[in-house]
């Protein structure tokens, strides 16, 4: 039996415009974010799927109601769903070397404070997508859109087509899109196909993304 899943990163965060080792910090959206998301609304034209869930924190609950609401509510808040913890580094500021420098250690798999490990975190998105599926099938539904973070999406994309951590920091996940994938349940986790939400044009809209 197959699943689809669409995964959609937040909008554009206080913790984006401050450049911020936000993780796990609830930071809200900007208006600037908001005024984004918006006009990807207009744009983009984003499945409709039989459930709706977000991570619990602001940022994406707030996404939500830019994109789905009001005539689309929320099925459930799925705090497995989060952003790598980054412990004591959360909400320190970083410059773009800061965070290259980061993420390339933290992909090689270096300890790094008590920062969630990379081989942790590819672990709990598995299981929550795994969980998340196994739960909608159980209530027959087939599909289901949750509204995430980037270091998620990434991490969730990378693992489900077996690709290494080198391939990681390569995948696109701006603020308002993500993937559409479509995953089977058949001996174990499969990803059968995956199709980025910045292909979804609405059918008047004019002009790309990116």
């Amino acid at each position: 039996m197959e699943f689809q899943l669409v995964l959609v990163r937040h909008g554009y965060s206080l913790g984006n415009e401050k450049s911020l080792f936000s993780g796990w910090s609830d930071v809200p959206l900007t208006e600037r974010g908001r005024r984004e998301l918006r006009e990807l609304r207009q744009v983009i034209r984003y499945p409709r799927t039989g459930r709706y869930f977000s991570s619990d924190l602001s940022r994406c609950r707030e996404t939500f109601q830019e994109l789905y609401g009001p005539h689309i509510v929320l099925d459930g808040l799925r705090p497995e769903f989060r952003e790598i913890c980054f412990g004591s580094l959360e909400n320190r500021p970083g410059t773009q070397e800061d965070f290259m420098h980061f993420f390339r250690a933290w992909l090689a798999g270096h300890p790094i404070l008590d920062v969630e490990t990379y081989k942790a975190f590819r672990r709990r998105v598995l299981e929550a997508v795994a969980g998340l599926m196994r739960d909608c099938l159980a209530q027959g539904s087939q599909s289901a859109t949750v509204v995430t973070h980037s270091g998620l999406i990434k991490t969730a994309v990378t693992a489900l087509n077996h690709w290494g951590p080198e391939q990681w920091p390569q995948i696109e996940a701006p603020n308002g899109l993500g993937y559409i994938l479509t995953l089977s349940a058949e001996n174990g986790l499969r990803l059968s196909s995956q199709r980025p939400l910045s292909t979804c044009f609405q059918k008047d809209a004019v002009g790309a993304i990116y």
